[in-house]
């Protein structure tokens, strides 16, 4: 396998799966170093291609007090970690890859990437442990996720009396006042879309989340999805007023919820909750999907509304043939000891 690095990620060109989640995609990557990656690190992409296939590693560069770092080009808008390419790759491509381009990443002191499916963790860690480094997995986040959802009737019957029953008193409430309007739309002209993500920012603005940092990459990958036919915007009004708001991608029967809040004054309304049920409804009713991803997060929430959750996993690549990577290694040693000397 021949490997090629590429300092942008706007120069690449492979053929994707239309089945390829929207947060794999090489868009989701651009656009990422476009309005995050160039004011926090430098994008260093790793390019592997043999006669079957061709596969890219994006990475981010950095380097403080002397540490030389590698780290998955992620951050806390990134659900999961994966190699990407024209096919999936499997556990030899991921130590082919790593062992193609020992000499590029032996110069690094720690490669840290996350978040990371477990069993993408455990082929990492074997592979980087071929060329020198010690890799340690450790648990980042946890991901809800619903499968072999049927119809709307299955997906409710699934659900806690408790939620249902709280939805059924919370949305009569908000109907009888009428004074409430509930959207779930897919906009048909980029005004109306740009009007939808004023109002969702407008909500984000008031909720009880911090300020959204990258506002303008949130407009830009929803304006992707929607190019894509993949977007679906959730809105809840009071008097003309947007008081709720949630962004969700649709592809290959999967609905990901990436985005959702209310204004903070609207907590006793359930707002949030009943357009959450609202989307839930369009997007098996509408959309025919079969799986609802609730992406990173082990909100308390979430287990009323998903049946299962698996762990995000992170790994750090040690390199110990550096004495900084070493001093790192050891660090890790000595927390885990720790770890175990304190756990009941």
């Amino acid at each position: 396998m021949n490997y090629q690095i590429c300092d942008s990620n706007k120069t690449l060109a492979c053929e994707q799966s239309s089945a390829t989640p929207l947060f794999s995609r090489l868009a989701w990557l651009s656009l990422f170093e476009q309005y995050i990656c160039n004011k926090q690190f430098a994008a260093m992409t790793l390019v592997f291609s043999n006669q079957q296939k061709q596969l890219i590693l994006p990475l981010a560069k950095h380097s403080f007090n002397g540490l030389r770092a590698l780290q998955s080009l992620t951050n806390y808008y990134s659900p999961f970690y994966q190699m990407q390419g024209s096919q999936l790759a499997s556990a030899k491509d991921y130590v082919d890859a790593v062992l193609c381009c020992r000499s590029e990443l032996s110069q690094y002191d720690v490669i840290d990437l996350l978040p990371l499916y477990q069993h993408d963790a455990k082929t990492w860690q074997r592979a980087f442990n071929q060329i020198g480094f010690k890799g340690f997995c450790y648990e980042h986040s946890i991901n809800w996720y619903h499968e072999n959802i049927t119809d709307v009737d299955q997906f409710w019957s699934l659900r806690p009396s408790k939620l249902r029953n709280t939805l059924k008193r919370k949305k009569h409430k908000l109907d009888q006042s009428g004074e409430y309007s509930t959207r779930v739309v897919a906009p048909q002209q980029m005004l109306r879309l740009n009007q939808a993500l004023a109002h969702y920012h407008h909500v984000y603005y008031d909720s009880w989340k911090k300020i959204e940092p990258y506002p303008a990459f949130i407009d830009a990958i929803a304006q992707y999805a929607w190019q894509q036919g993949e977007l679906r915007l959730g809105l809840i009004y009071h008097k003309q007023v947007p008081v709720a708001a949630q962004i969700w991608f649709v592809s290959d029967q999967t609905a990901y919820i990436f985005k959702l809040a209310y204004r903070k004054q609207y907590t006793k309304t359930s707002v949030g909750t009943v357009l959450t049920a609202a989307m839930m409804e369009y997007v098996i009713d509408k959309d025919k999907v079969t799986c609802i991803d609730f992406l990173t997060g082990d909100d308390s929430f979430k287990k009323d509304w998903m049946q299962s959750k698996r762990t995000l996993m992170g790994v750090q690549a040690c390199n110990l043939t550096r004495w900084r990577g070493k001093k790192i290694y050891l660090k890790n040693i000595l927390s885990g000891i720790r770890k175990n000397i304190l756990s009941p």
